[in-house]
């Protein structure tokens, strides 16, 4: 039988720990900063790795026909590996940094990485974007490599490579808007959550003095109506045979009728001056029913009175007489 003793389970227990706690590390190898010339033959370069020091980052002076060029091999090594050789990665994340010497203004840009864990980069002084070149006034700017990984396995990598300083005929001011006005786009950031202009609302302008002479002539027209009916209804009154008088009393159907036919008048007023659609057309709808009823009604009054008392003709017969006349007397000629 197997005795167990206290220390096995704590053996045990560090053991598990230990394993637990071996987690991979990534490395940058076979890294190279070259600066060529207008001819692509190289002026200056730089050896780094990831054990290259802040202290050893070199200063390169550019000029403008310069082209900066980096490659680089990311590998990934594992503690628990017993040759501890690593073997090619590609992170999350590989960027390099530009940072301004005076100024702590940054330019970050992405770099594409071959082969699983084989990295390069290049840029051409003469087509450098002018987020890079506005970077500082004095034109001295560090570079530097930053690697992350999104898995949260492996610690962030940063190496400073360099500090470049740019000729001065290449330093632009900071902000640069390349647009033609030399003002900032419209679709930036900054000017969409800067201070607006303050906004002036014209809901209704005011309105105009329409032309006298327009309202007199609308007037006559609307009213022209009325005075033929008036005319006529004097005339007729004068060859009825009673009751068919213009200002004698009303029966109540017509009275009615008048009534609502009056207050359609004045809601159609009252809704050209200052109601909404929505106002008026529910009360005209209720106004309605009453006018037709009132209508009908006051019409059959008035087919039922001309039966009884018919519009003397007789001022029509000698019209018709006349032109009866005149009409034979053209025949016979």
């Amino acid at each position: 039988m197997t005795k167990i003793t206290l220390q096995q389970p704590l053996l045990a227990l560090w053991t598990v720990l230990w394993l637990s706690s071996t987690s991979a590390e990534l490395t940058v190898q076979k890294g190279q900063l070259v600066v060529l010339d207008a001819n692509g033959m190289s002026t200056k370069s730089l050896d780094f790795s990831s054990k290259t020091t802040s202290s050893s980052a070199p200063v390169f002076e550019l000029n403008d026909e310069s082209t900066l060029k980096a490659t680089f091999e990311i590998l990934e090594k594992s503690s628990a590996a017993a040759d501890n050789t690593g073997s090619l990665f590609s992170p999350h994340q590989v960027t390099l940094l530009a940072t301004g010497v005076d100024t702590k203004l940054h330019w970050a840009t992405a770099v594409k990485t071959r082969g699983k864990g084989k990295a390069k980069w290049e840029l051409d002084l003469a087509r450098a974007p002018t987020d890079f070149l506005s970077l500082s006034p004095i034109g001295e700017i560090t570079l530097e490599l930053i690697i992350g990984d999104i898995s949260g396995t492996h610690s962030p990598l940063q190496i400073r490579l360099a500090t470049l300083k740019i000729p001065k005929k290449l330093i632009l001011e900071y902000p640069y808007w390349d647009t033609k006005d030399s003002k900032p786009p419209s679709t930036l950031e900054l000017e969409k959550h800067y201070i607006q202009p303050e906004l002036h609302w014209t809901f209704q302008p005011p309105r105009k003095k329409e032309n006298p002479v327009f309202s007199l002539a609308f007037v006559v027209i609307v009213a022209s109506p009325w005075i033929f009916l008036l005319t006529a209804w004097s005339t007729i009154a004068q060859n009825t045979k009673g009751g068919f008088k213009l200002f004698g009393t009303p029966k109540l159907s017509t009275a009615l009728f008048i009534l609502t036919l009056i207050s359609e008048e004045a809601l159609i007023l009252t809704y050209w001056a200052k109601l909404k659609l929505y106002q008026y057309l529910p009360v005209a709808f209720l106004i309605s029913f009453p006018l037709i009823l009132s209508g009908r009604s006051a019409l059959s009054d008035l087919r039922l009175r001309r039966r009884v008392a018919p519009i003397s003709a007789g001022h029509l017969s000698a019209t018709t007489c006349k032109f009866s006349a005149d009409d034979d007397k053209g025949k016979k000629e």
